[in-house]
């Protein structure tokens, strides 16, 4: 930062990430690859008379990271300006806090660190994948893996800027996946993935996750063939994040709503969904892989309520887009060391409801519950097309057998406004904590 105020810059910020990695894949049915490495990246942020200028590095070394904010500066003399450029400062943060009752306060979240994670060696992340490849195995002989993996990460991320702003933590994460099919003979069930992931060595259960991904390969076996219907679908949390978040994710974006191209433009206090939605984006909800104290900008996470019993209540902001709407920014501002600040969405959190998986599935006349979906959707007008993977037909609230693929096609906003059921049982995504949520008047065509 001083490197970057000698030669011009009003503004500069640093951010440095740290990431000691332990990774081991699965390639089928057996261990393929291990890797252990350490990477690091610094990435210079510069304002010349509100012009951007931004550089990194993978090093950490002192004349690489002077090399970078040369180069952030020089890109800056040549940049055009832009009113809106600005960085946090200590004053904007606390006023914004005082406004903001969900704001963590720039406290460190507890939960998202374990010291035992420090421990934790190569060799014992070869154990855990492992288990989980021998638990789907022996589940049943007929299972398959295609591929999976197990990682272990221990991540140092530091955040300075010359108006004040210090930020810095340590978070510790494990994540596994495992994907593949089960075969009988000459046939052969859907691919299945599932997917698992802790913040604690305590946390880890590979077996779980492999035991979902088996149960729901087998019982994918013997596929029978529906005829075209319009009714009800139960999707799963994967399905879920397959077709749903990422349109809710682009919609609440303030940069897509700035560009006039998303759905919710214009629609704060209106309903745009059933009112049995609600979801939060919280980077402070430890239970989600996306957990950290503050943003790409140092300022301190906290939980936002975007729509609540259906009602649109907010947009997520960084400070960039929050200077063209003249709001204060919610904390979402994403990405690494290696590019500017973007918005972003971090935990995204549909709330759950009192129903069970068996509630819900004994509330559908004719419907599937679907497992996995492959096809396209459109983030802009929420369009989706593609087919059922992994299917189960429901007939008078009951599940009758596995369907052969099928083909399912509707509009993300119009489904939002048809949910008839959301599961009190939830699972944890990538960036997110999902239920099982059903849906009326979706459309289905038999191949």
């Amino acid at each position: 930062m001083r490197k970057a105020q000698e030669n011009g810059a009003q503004e500069a910020e640093a951010y440095a990430v740290s990431n000691k990695e332990a990774e081991v894949f699965i390639e089928n049915n057996d261990l393929k690859q291990s890797k252990s490495d350490k990477t690091d990246a610094v990435g210079i942020r510069v304002f010349l008379n509100k012009a951007l200028g931004f550089s990194s590095v993978n090093t950490f070394q002192r004349k690489y990271v002077e090399q970078a904010v040369l180069k952030a500066i020089k890109l800056a003399k040549i940049s055009p300006a832009d009113k809106f450029n600005s960085m946090p400062d200590i004053a904007n943060i606390s006023n914004s806090e005082s406004r903001t009752s969900n704001a963590n306060n720039g406290q460190k979240l507890d939960g998202i660190y374990d010291k035992n994670a420090e421990t934790v060696s190569p060799s014992e992340v070869i154990n855990m994948a492992a288990d989980m490849l021998d638990s789907a195995t022996s589940f049943d002989e007929r299972v398959s893996v295609d591929s999976g993996n197990f990682a272990s990460s221990v991540i140092s991320h530091v955040l300075l800027n010359s108006n004040g702003v210090s930020a810095k933590e340590m978070i510790t994460l494990f994540n596994w996946s495992i994907m593949g099919m089960a075969i009988d003979g000459p046939e052969t069930s859907n691919f299945d993935f599932q997917f698992g992931g802790t913040h604690y060595v305590k946390g880890i259960n590979v077996r779980s996750t492999a035991r979902e991904f088996a149960q729901t390969v087998v019982n994918s076996l013997r596929p029978q063939k529906v005829d075209s219907f319009k009714g009800q679908a139960l999707l799963n949390p994967s399905a879920i994040n397959e077709i749903i978040q990422e349109v809710i994710a682009y919609s609440i974006n303030s940069q897509i709503v700035q560009k006039e191209s998303s759905q919710f433009g214009g629609k704060i206090g209106e309903s745009v969904s059933s009112d049995l939605l609600t979801l939060e984006d919280d980077a402070t909800n430890i239970d989600g892989l996306a957990a950290s104290s503050f943003d790409r900008e140092g300022i301190p996470h906290r939980r936002n309520v975007i729509i609540e019993k259906g009602i649109l209540k907010t947009y997520i902001y960084n400070t960039y887009t929050s200077n063209k709407d003249d709001k204060y920014t919610t904390g979402n501002a994403g990405g690494s060391a290696k590019h500017p600040p973007s918005v972003s969405t971090t935990n995204m959190i549909v709330k759950a409801d009192v129903s069970d998986i068996h509630e819900l599935i004994k509330g559908i006349t004719q419907g599937i519950l679907i497992n996995r979906f492959s096809g396209n959707v459109n983030p802009v007008n929420g369009d989706f097309s593609g087919v059922v993977k992994g299917g189960q037909y429901i007939k008078n609230g009951e599940i009758q057998y596995p369907v052969k693929e099928l083909m399912m096609a509707g509009n993300v906003f119009a489904a939002l406004k048809n949910i008839i059921g959301v599961s009190k049982e939830t699972k944890i995504m990538s960036d997110a904590i999902l239920p099982y949520i059903a849906f009326d008047n979706i459309s289905f065509t038999a191949g």
